[in-house]
Formats: structure tokens, C-alpha cells, sequence
């Protein structure tokens, strides 16, 4: 006999009325089984899709009600993509979009669908929407079965280049848009954070760009978001991804590729690729900026950012390349100067220094600050803080007592929002000082890491600052730091380290100058080996012409003309 005792249905049941109610709500949705009659129905209407679906055209599946419910009415710029990648016809409209955002005089290869599209395209110019279009559109084809062995699947990979921005564009994009559709939803057979399994045995996946990732499988769709910064992950990251998965998209005829993504140098697969041009057969090469491909875009953060970083507005939203962009920081440096456990109490005999980071208080950026000394010639980094908090009398009141406690009477900011700074920082006596630029601040970083001089709290936060710390380097080889955006901003922390340690070292200025010559020197050197590449001098000419056309100034929310 078993050792347990079989349990009755009503044992299940609550005593009371509140408690059975509080059981039945708790019971997973779906249990009950289907009906005959339901099961049959909901086989004719996956059958009745699947037909529908191989007569629709990539336009009808993203903007049809019953499918995507997609509108490209205020957006026709991301429709001409589409229409082109897929050889759809265009009206006049759409031909002087096409001609713009390809910089060709006429439709190259008309009509013909294309293997490839080289997408180069400012922020926020819906460059994961048209992947994930093209991945559920590509998936939800029956032309690949053929291809395919009994029970096989086939495979549409999405790289990007971390995790989380990898699984966002499957969880917020794809898995959405289907959930929100009354055909497709029905097509869903199962997902996961990463992968998105569909009935007809199609799965979607999405992957950081590591190499191994997806070896091995067969695909039917290949798209790379944000494949200019994929060195991020490694010096070749781009082409050793390329080079592992292209192989497996050998067996199904007519399989695409897409690369998409901001420019960053004239370096790596994303420029080779876009460099060639229309001189591909099968290819659409196109390069636009963010508001003429989304012109909903806030203007007036248009014009904020082009106020607080052209460079970097001009690569982000112009989606201009630059000379040469890398990695600041390799990966072995970064390990060096993590030695301190936590916060370092004063000590007398020391003068200590106060970095800040000034954030707007809004958006994700933090107010962060820092306070350094400097021993021998060891720039110790003694306390790091930020805050998410937007009440600025809460920061106020902590900074005050830090630099109370470590005898500070000013503190070392960059230039942006200085006068609301130095006008809520005079009420607790903290003069306001302008740091330099962040090239020079952030090359003397560098040298104290290189000499092992800089001692720095073991914080998640300051390894992954260093990190995402690119530097880009212009035609006239000046050096501009940047920082790709986390999770938690722009490595505020970092920039206010970066701050306090300049002004706790202060012979900083006169180092950084010789190293930022040797910078520009060694860029000039490379380019007389021919390692950097640049573009047609009518490329060039073009390319200058629209970054000097007349800005029409924040708060104009007119439409830009076709």
C-alpha cells in the first residue's frame, strides 16, 4: 500500500466561502482542456492564417489590422526601407525618400528583392522595429520548410550587443507585437526571455554578440543591431560574429542579412560593408539621420545634445562616421586599480579634492560626486557617491557635511548646467570651479592606471564606466571621450572620479598635453599605413553640407521636407 493517503476532492475545497474564494482565484488561467468543438475551430483558424500570411507582402504584414497594426503614415522613411529591401514599387514620395537617405540619383536595382540592407541610422530612428518586422515577417514563411529536415527548425537571430538590449528587442518588440496582433498571437508556441518559438517550428532568438553564440544551427535571418559598437566586446567582435554565422545561412536561398546600426569609425564589418555601396549586387546601402527617419523625435533634446557634444551629436543623430573609434580602456588595465574595500576616512595632513558630475535631474543621468588626495604620487579615490533621487536639498545636505568633514571649501564640475550649480552650491560655501575637457581629464585617468598610481574602490559601477569609455577620434585627430549609455546612465561615478583626481594631482595639465600629442601622432601614423580609410571626396563634400545647414532652432516641430 502506498505510504500516503489518496486525497478527496473536497478536501481541496475552502471551509469557508472567503478561503474557497481566495483558491479559485489563484487557479492558473487555461487549465480547463479544450472542447472539441473549440479545438477544431482554432486549427481552422491557424490553417486560414498560415494561407493568408504567404499571400501578404512585408508593407500588408506590418500595417494590416489583423497582423502588426503598424502605422508608417508620420514615419515614411522606415516604409521606403522596407518597400526596398523588398522590391516593392515606390511612388514618387517614396523615390525622392529613397534618393536621399541612399545619396543616389536613381532606384538601383528596381523591383529586385534584396539579400542584404547596410542600415546606417542616427538614435531613436526605429532600427530594432525594422529588424523585428523583417524577423516575424521572415519567420512566419513557409519557403523555408523545404530547406529544412523533419521536426528541423530554422532560425532568425537578432545580435546586439549585450544581453539585456538583446532580450529587449525579442520581450518589448517581437513577443509584443504579436501578442497585440488577432492572427499572430495564435502562431505563438512558446518563449523565453531570449528565443520566441512559433507554431510552424520557426524560433526567434536574440544574442549579445559573442561568436559562438548559435554556431551551428541553421538561419534563415540575420540581423546585427548596433553592429558598429560591437567592439565593445572585443577588437574584432564584428567580424570573427559574422564570420562564425554567415556559413549557416549557406543552405536557404534568398536568406537576409541585416546591419543596423549608429556609425562609430571608419573601421570594423559595418564600414567595409558601407563603404562599398551600391557596388553589390542584392544590397541596399542607406544612411540617414534620426529625425528624417523618425520625425517625431523631441527637437528641443535635438538641440540639447547638439549644444552639449557635436561630435557626438553628429555621429548619434547625424549617424556621421567618425575617423577612428575604440575601446579607451582595454580590458587588462581595468583590472589594475581596484584596491580599496570602501570609503577612506579623513587624514589630517592631506589636501583632498571634490569631483562632481551635475546631473539635469531628470532622465536616468545621477548627481554623483567624488573626493580624492593625493599620497606620494598615488592619487587615492576616497569616497564615491550618486544619487537617483531628483530632490536636490537632500544632495545638497549630504555634500555639505562630506565637505565639511574633509575640510573642502570648492568642487571641480564640467560646464554644462553650471549656473544652477553654482547657485544652489554658494548657499552651503562650495565655490564652483570649471573642470577641462573630458579628453584630458580622462587621458590623465589613463596615465596614473598605466604607471600603477591610482588606488580606486571596488565598485561594479567604476569597471563598468571604464568600460563603456570609447574614445573617438575626428579628421583632425583631436580625441573625444564618450560613454555608450547603461542601465544607470552615462558612468556619472566615473566622470566625477575623473574630476577629483585631475584637480588632487594637478600636474595632470602638463601630462596629458604630451599624451594627447602622442595620441594624435600615433592616429597620423596610422593613417600613412593606410589603417584608416576614408570616404569619396563627394561623400565628403556632401556629408559637410548638411552638417553646416542652418539649425532651425529647439521647440520647431515642423516636418522635415521630403
Amino acid at each position: 500500500m502506498p505510504y500516503y493517503k489518496k486525497r478527496t476532492r473536497e478536501s481541496y475545497l475552502g471551509k469557508t466561502p472567503e478561503s474557497e474564494a481566495r483558491r479559485l482565484a489563484n487557479i492558473k488561467r487555461g487549465d480547463r482542456k479544450k472542447t472539441p468543438e473549440e479545438a477544431k475551430t482554432e486549427a481552422i483558424k491557424y490553417r486560414e492564417t498560415k494561407k493568408k500570411l504567404q499571400d501578404l507582402n512585408i508593407i500588408e504584414f506590418a500595417t494590416d489590422p489583423n497582423f502588426l497594426d503598424l502605422s508608417f503614415k508620420e514615419r515614411p522613411a522606415q516604409e521606403v526601407i522596407l518597400r526596398v529591401i523588398y522590391g516593392l514599387p515606390l511612388n514618387d514620395d517614396q523615390l525622392k525618400i529613397y534618393q536621399k537617405i541612399t545619396k543616389n540619383k536613381r532606384e538601383f536595382e528596381a523591383g529586385l528583392e534584396k539579400e542584404e540592407a547596410i542600415l546606417v541610422l542616427g538614435a531613436r530612428s526605429g532600427k530594432s522595429l525594422i529588424a523585428s518586422v523583417i524577423a516575424l515577417f521572415e519567420s512566419t514563411r513557409q519557403k523555408w520548410q523545404k530547406y529544412l529536415n523533419k521536426g528541423e527548425s530554422g532560425y532568425a537571430v537578432i545580435v546586439s550587443t549585450r544581453q539585456k538590449q538583446s532580450e529587449q528587442i525579442i520581450q518589448a518588440n517581437c513577443l509584443r507585437l504579436m501578442q497585440n496582433s488577432n492572427n499572430l498571437k495564435g502562431l505563438i508556441k512558446d518563449f523565453t526571455m531570449s528565443e520566441l518559438t512559433l507554431k510552424n517550428n520557426m524560433k526567434i532568438v536574440s544574442s549579445p554578440c559573442l561568436s559562438d553564440s548559435y554556431r551551428g544551427v541553421p538561419i534563415i535571418f540575420l540581423a546585427c543591431d548596433e553592429i558598429g559598437h560591437f567592439f565593445v566586446e572585443g577588437p574584432k567582435a564584428d567580424s570573427e560574429i559574422l564570420g562564425a554565422l554567415l556559413p549557416r545561412m549557406s543552405q536557404f536561398y534568398g536568406a537576409k542579412l541585416i546591419l543596423v546600426s549608429t556609425p562609430a569609425g571608419k573601421q570594423g564589418s559595418l564600414w567595409s560593408y558601407y563603404d562599398k555601396g551600391f557596388k553589390e549586387h542584392k544590397r541596399l546601402t542607406a544612411q540617414s539621420d534620426s529625425l528624417f527617419m523618425n520625425p517625431l523625435i523631441n527637437k528641443d533634446f535635438l538641440g540639447r545634445e547638439r549644444k552639449r557634444d557635436l561630435g557626438n551629436y553628429r555621429r548619434e543623430f547625424l549617424a556621421q562616421f567618425s575617423e577612428k573609434v575604440e575601446a579607451f580602456f582595454d580590458s587588462e588595465l581595468i583590472k589594475k586599480p581596484f584596491t580599496l574595500a570602501g570609503d577612506l576616512p579623513y587624514k589630517s595632513g592631506y589636501c583632498y579634492s571634490l569631483g562632481l558630475d551635475q546631473s539635469g535631474l531628470s532622465g536616468l543621468d545621477r548627481f554623483a560626486l567624488s573626493i580624492s588626495h593625493k599620497e606620494g604620487d598615488i592619487a587615492i579615490v576616497d569616497i564615491v557617491r550618486s544619487w537617483e533621487t531628483k530632490d536636490l536639498d537632500i544632495i545638497l545636505n549630504e555634500i555639505e557635511t562630506m565637505a565639511k568633514t574633509y575640510f573642502i571649501s570648492e568642487a571641480s564640475i564640467d560646464k554644462y548646467s553650471k549656473g544652477y550649480v553654482e547657485y544652489f552650491f554658494k548657499k552651503i560655501n562650495i565655490e564652483i570651479k570649471i573642470r577641462p575637457s573630458l579628453a584630458i581629464v580622462f587621458v590623465n585617468l589613463k596615465a596614473k592606471m598605466i604607471q600603477d598610481k591610482l588606488q580606486l574602490p571596488d565598485r561594479p559601477d567604476l569597471k563598468e564606466g571604464l568600460k563603456n569609455t570609447i574614445a573617438v577620434y575626428g579628421k583632425s585627430n583631436q580625441l573625444t571621450i564618450f560613454h555608450e549609455r547603461g542601465p544607470t546612465g552615462h558612468a556619472d561615478e566615473l566622470d566625477a572620479v575623473c574630476g577629483s583626481i585631475f584637480e588632487a594631482t594637478r600636474e595632470g595639465e602638463q601630462n596629458t598635453g604630451k599624451l594627447l600629442d602622442d595620441i594624435s601622432e600615433n592616429i597620423k601614423a596610422d593613417r600613412r599605413m593606410g589603417r584608416n580609410r576614408r570616404l569619396s571626396s563627394q561623400y565628403d563634400e556632401e556629408m559637410r553640407e548638411e552638417a553646416d545647414q542652418d539649425w532651425n532652432g529647439p521647440g520647431d516641430q515642423t516636418t522635415p521636407d521630403w
